[in-house]
C-alpha cells in the first residue's frame, strides 16, 4: 500500500479525525437569573454572580490541567513517532484520510478570518451598550434633571439648615426616588434594553466564538487521538467556561449601574 506522506505543518483543524469531545457540565447552568428589581439592594445578584463565577473558574482550572497534562504527553512523542504514528492512521483510515486533506484545502485560512470576524460582531455589541447606557443616562437626568436642579438650590449643607428647608428637600428627594422608579421599569425590566442585549450577546458568544475556538480545540482531540495518547477522551475544551464567565463578569458590570436603595442624603456630592 502507498504510504500517505502529509507533512505535519498542515495538521489544521478537523472534526473529521475524532468525534467532538465529551461535552463538560453545562456551565450556564450556574449562571444565576437577571435580576430586574430596580434597587440592587432588593436582590442578591451580586452575591449570586461572584459565587457563579468562582465556581466555573474552579471547573475551568481543573480541566486545564487535564487538557494541559494530556498536552505535555503529546508533546513529549518524538517526531519521528509521531509521523509513524500518523501515517499508521491514515492508512488504517483511508475514507478519514481523504475527509482531512480535503479540510486541509477548504480550512487554510478558515480560523483567521473567523477570528476577525468574531472580533468585530464583539466590537459592535460593545458599542451598542454603551449607546443603551447613553440613553439609560439621558433618560434618568430627563426625569430626575429638574428635581436635582431644585435641591441644589435650596441650598441644604451641613454647616447647618433650616428645618423647613431640609423638609422642603425631603420632599423633592422623595420626587427623585419617585422618578427613578418610574423609569426604572423599562430600562431593568425583564423586557428592558439591558436584558435584551445581554441575551444576544450570550447567543453571539456562543455562536461566533466558541464555534471557531472549539474547531480548534476538536483538533487537538484528534491530535490526541491519532498518536494514541492515552487519556485523550477526557480532554474538553473550556471554552464554554470561559465565554460563561465573560457573560457574568460583563452582567455585573451593567447592573452596577442600578441604584442600590433609594436616596435620603439631602448634601449633594455627598
Amino acid at each position: 500500500m502507498r504510504r500517505i506522506i502529509i507533512p505535519l505543518g498542515v495538521l489544521l483543524t478537523s472534526a473529521v479525525l475524532a468525534a467532538a469531545p465529551p461535552p463538560a457540565k453545562d456551565p450556564w447552568t450556574k449562571v444565576p437569573k437577571l435580576p430586574t428589581a430596580c434597587y440592587s439592594g432588593q436582590d442578591r445578584y451580586f452575591e449570586e454572580a461572584d459565587a457563579a463565577v468562582e465556581s466555573i473558574q474552579q471547573d475551568l482550572y481543573r480541566q486545564d490541567e487535564v487538557n494541559d497534562a494530556l498536552i505535555a504527553k503529546l508533546d513529549a512523542i518524538d517526531g519521528m513517532e509521531k509521523q509513524s504514528r500518523m501515517q499508521t492512521f491514515l492508512m488504517e483510515n483511508p475514507q478519514e484520510a481523504m475527509e482531512y486533506m480535503k479540510a486541509v484545502q477548504e480550512t487554510g485560512s478558515g480560523i483567521a478570518g473567523e477570528v476577525s470576524k468574531e472580533a468585530e460582531i464583539e466590537q459592535k455589541f460593545l458599542d451598542e451598550l454603551k449607546g443603551i447606557q447613553a440613553k439609560y443616562e439621558a433618560a434618568i437626568d430627563k426625569a430626575q434633571g429638574p428635581l436635582w436642579a431644585s435641591l441644589k438650590a435650596l441650598g441644604i449643607s451641613e454647616m447647618g439648615t433650616p428645618q423647613k428647608t431640609i423638609d422642603a428637600g425631603m420632599v423633592i428627594m422623595k420626587k427623585i426616588n419617585a422618578e427613578y422608579e418610574r423609569v426604572c421599569p423599562d430600562w431593568w425590566g425583564a423586557a428592558g434594553p439591558f436584558h435584551d442585549w445581554l441575551k444576544r450577546y450570550k447567543e453571539h458568544l456562543i455562536q461566533d466564538r466558541v464555534k471557531y475556538i472549539d474547531k480548534n480545540e476538536a483538533f487537538k482531540v484528534s491530535q490526541l487521538k491519532m498518536f494514541g495518547v492515552p487519556g485523550a477522551d477526557t480532554y474538553v475544551p473550556t471554552t464554554t467556561m470561559d465565554v460563561a464567565i465573560r457573560h457574568i463578569k460583563q452582567s455585573r458590570d451593567i447592573f452596577a449601574e442600578r441604584v442600590s436603595k433609594p436616596r435620603t442624603n439631602l448634601i449633594l456630592g455627598n
